[in-house]
């Protein structure tokens, strides 16, 4: 199995410290979970935790992809 770098950005680290504490452990805990561990559930993220992550996911995708290029 070929393990790939995960680059967590300025970007990504300024919008989780931009939210209110309960939702920055909530992401936190979600990205580790699952750039991590490779664990793909919410892991009971509310709805608008959901949204946050699925765009923070988003950055780190981008970011890591363009790092490996």
């Amino acid at each position: 199995m070929e393990r790939k770098s995960v680059v967590i950005s300025q970007r990504v680290i300024n919008t989780i410290n931009s939210l209110p504490l309960e939702d920055r452990v909530a992401i936190s805990t979600a990205m580790f979970g699952e750039f991590v561990l490779g664990v793909k559930e919410d892991l009971g993220l509310t709805s608008r935790n959901v949204m946050l992550y699925a765009v923070i996911r988003q950055y780190i995708r981008h970011d890591s992809e363009a790092a490996a290029s």
